[in-house]
């Protein structure tokens, strides 16, 4: 099989229909071993459905975070190609402490629950000279900001909400903040021990339960490594720019359990790392203190990244990338990485 590691950092996050099809039809598919090409709808991560009865008490979420920017470890001949084909050296990155590279993340409680949220932001934008990095973060800043300032309920519709509301302070940014990137957000009740769930693209979250993964969020794509998501492109007139509505956002709601376990990723966790790892990182948590969660947090953000520049491994993106387009390759793709570890655990 074809090294995937060779070729990943050439998938860039889709801007533009026509052009992602080009590159991934007349680039990727001459590397092929099979001459079909199947079209993937559906996604590759279904939805598992389990409800369990409510808990009586309440609970909350101790969460600890970790993650990697993809861009610390790009080579010298690789910052060489980005600069001469974007001017990314004009490209003026944000220093943040809510993000991975072009990742960004929130954590936020109100007076009935407890809110986690991740975005990508869409690193295509390197082609336009804008910085991927802000969109992702000022969206999250957002939504932070209506969680802390009380302004929503807790509902099934909540997050959706949260989302749109989000979105619309960067529409209404003086500034013009241009970009996309993915979003996710998860948000426990605290009295009724209810999980909601709000995903756009392909971002997500699986909830780990006695270490089987009961629930988890679905991936949406237009196609191959090109997700749904928010963008905003005023001055940009190209009409096959992705930008997806907030109300497109796939949304459920779920029963969770003391001791069960949250784990909330941008694609560069998903990407990189197969169900069985997960479940082998939460295993060796035997006690939900913050700091065992903090070294599982480390251990899965560490383990994506690795295996994000194997080359020899067989990765779930590399697996998608046969299903979806009939090429036999392998490795992994190197990208930011963020997690999010959270355990349900009950309030004293």
């Amino acid at each position: 099989m074809q090294s995937l590691a060779i070729y990943a950092r050439l998938f860039t996050r889709a801007l533009s229909g026509t052009e992602a099809e080009n590159f991934l039809y007349n680039s990727l598919l001459r590397l092929s071993t099979s001459a079909s090409v199947h079209n993937s709808q559906g996604s590759n991560r279904p939805a598992v459905s389990s409800s369990s009865p409510t808990i009586t008490r309440a609970v909350h979420l101790v969460t600890a975070t970790s993650g990697y920017s993809g861009h610390d470890d790009d080579d010298e001949d690789e910052k060489e190609h980005l600069k001469k084909k974007t001017n990314s050296s004009k490209i003026q990155r944000t220093n943040r402490a809510n993000g991975f590279g072009d990742d960004a993340f929130f954590i936020a409680k109100s007076r009935i629950g407890d809110f986690l949220g991740v975005a990508d932001g869409v690193g295509g934008w390197r082609e336009y000279g804008v910085d991927p990095s802000l969109f992702s973060s000022s969206l999250m800043a957002a939504c932070k900001s209506l969680v802390d300032n009380k302004l929503l309920d807790l509902n099934p519709l909540t997050l959706k909400e949260l989302l749109s509301k989000g979105y619309k302070q960067l529409l209404e940014d003086k500034q013009c903040i241009i970009g996309s990137s993915t979003a996710c957000i998860v948000a426990l009740h605290r009295e009724k021990s209810i999980l909601h769930t709000a995903n756009l693209g392909d971002s997500g979250f699986v909830v780990i339960r006695k270490n089987i993964i009961v629930h988890r969020s679905q991936e949406q794509q237009h196609y191959f490594n090109s997700p749904f998501q928010l963008a905003i492109h005023p001055t940009i007139k190209d009409p096959n720019l992705i930008a997806d509505s907030p109300d497109a956002a796939s949304v459920t709601s779920f029963n969770v359990e003391e001791n069960d376990f949250i784990l909330i990723g941008t694609d560069g966790v998903w990407d990189n790392l197969p169900d069985s790892t997960v479940i082998e990182e939460v295993k060796k948590i035997k006690e939900p203190t913050l700091d065992n969660i903090q070294l599982a947090a480390h251990a899965l953000a560490k383990r994506a990244l690795d295996n994000g520049h194997d080359p020899n491994f067989y990765s779930p993106f590399a697996k998608s990338a046969r299903r979806s387009l009939g090429i036999n390759i392998c490795g992994g793709k190197p990208d930011d990485v963020t997690v999010l570890l959270a355990a349900v655990t009950s309030t004293s």
